[in-house]
């Protein structure tokens, strides 16, 4: 059985993590060094408004000539120097590290703002944040002697807010019988404290409903904190093909429009593909042609 142990955090003194980590440097060095352990990188993922998972990949190497089983992991997160929580992890299917070779090993420590903010009030209106993890690694050879060796990683991470979406009025160019000729518009707001670039948007297009378009566009746009990017679509619409009621909907004042796909966004924390999703009533904008139905 996995048996996890998690801890709530309290406020740690800037002194204790420097103890930490000179504890944790006279362990390394005092033990055999059979075994060593390396940060190979570090990674954000599964960014959205309401937090983040920060994947820290250690590369464990064996110089020994027999092999080891990782059986256990012990960690202590810190954000801004307070202690945010502690967990250990007994692995119920141990990792193996073949003798004179390397495994990767990922540490994923995932962040909730709203946990965050209610373990760490005084975090409260910061926007910007540094993630520190220390630890060991528990590992036996094949005699089931145990070996520990530590970890220590830092990285950075932004409180992220989404983005919001607003339609314009709906353009009727052209209306007919048979079809229309529409512009739908809308604006995009990097609602965040740091600058993100927009790199693409891709979904489908409905009005009341129904799908008239897609959307299929690559941008190269760097927007500022509460900066937009207006994103115009032209949509030529066939009432056979998509039925009269919504001939109907367009003579009416307003219109349900919605949006759904994805959003890639990049800025010095990666690139993020996030799910695009909106569904807005909107004001119809156009010329009087209900007594042209010729046209």
């Amino acid at each position: 059985m996995m048996k996890i142990k998690k801890i709530k955090g309290q406020k740690t003194n800037p002194l204790l993590i420097l103890g930490l980590l000179i504890f944790f440097f006279n362990f390394n060095s005092a033990v055999k060094k059979d075994l060593e352990v390396s940060l190979e990188g570090k990674k954000i993922d599964a960014l959205s408004g309401a937090g983040l998972t920060i994947n820290f990949l250690f590369r464990v190497a064996n110089s020994s000539s027999q092999t080891y089983q990782l059986i256990k992991t012990s960690q202590r997160t810190l954000i801004n120097q307070q202690e945010f929580f502690r967990l250990e992890n007994s692995l119920e299917r141990p990792i193996e590290v073949p003798p004179q070779s390397s495994t990767l090993i990922n540490l994923p420590v995932k962040i909730t703002y709203a946990y965050l903010f209610q373990t760490l009030p005084s975090l409260k209106g910061i926007e910007r944040f540094t993630c520190n993890l220390v630890g060991w690694l528990t590992l036996v050879d094949q005699k089931r002697r145990e070996q520990k060796i530590s970890f220590v990683a830092t990285a950075d991470f932004p409180l992220f807010r989404e983005w919001p979406l607003t339609f314009e009025p709906l353009e009727v160019k052209n209306f007919s019988l048979g079809g229309a000729d529409l512009l739908l518009a809308f604006s995009l707001t990097n609602n965040n404290s740091f600058t993100w670039i927009l790199r693409s948007l891709e979904g489908y297009l409905e009005l009341a409903g129904k799908k008239v378009g897609s959307l299929s566009q690559t941008f190269q746009d760097s927007l500022f904190p509460g900066e937009s990017k207006r994103v115009v679509i032209p949509l030529l619409l066939d009432f056979f093909e998509l039925g009269s009621d919504l001939h109907s909907f367009l003579e009416a004042p307003d219109i349900e429009a919605s949006i759904s796909g994805m959003m890639e966004i990049e800025s010095e924390w990666g690139k993020f593909r996030l799910p695009l999703s909106v569904k807005q009533k909107v004001q119809i904008n156009r010329n009087d042609f209900r007594y042209y139905p010729h046209l």
